[in-house]
């Protein structure tokens, strides 16, 4: 969503590399390929992510921009499918779909 924030894009370009895959700027998911969608989100984008990324068919996951956020992330993923991602592509909660299996 905050594309153009410096620890998005940063964040972005990190896990999309790690996954073998491309950072989109444009509009819709940040990383998607394969089943796999990831939006990499601040704590301040979190509900809007994870209520966009419900729509979505897929192992779905949020990814935060900073390692604080992940405990946000968990509470505001809870009592949904949505995985959570730590700033460096860590899968901290498993989405359902899992992803890799």
């Amino acid at each position: 969503m905050a594309k153009d924030n410096k620890a998005h894009t940063a964040t972005a370009n990190r896990i999309a590399e790690r996954y073998g895959m491309t950072f989109n700027r444009g509009d819709g998911p940040d990383i998607q390929a394969d089943g796999l969608i990831i939006e990499v989100e601040t704590t301040a984008t979190l509900a809007a992510a994870i209520r966009g990324l419900q729509d979505l068919d897929g192992s779905r996951f949020v990814a935060v921009t900073n390692q604080e956020g992940v405990v946000e992330a968990l509470k505001r993923a809870r009592g949904t499918d949505i995985g959570v991602m730590d700033p460096q592509g860590n899968i901290v909660q498993q989405s359902d779909p899992p992803y890799g299996d």
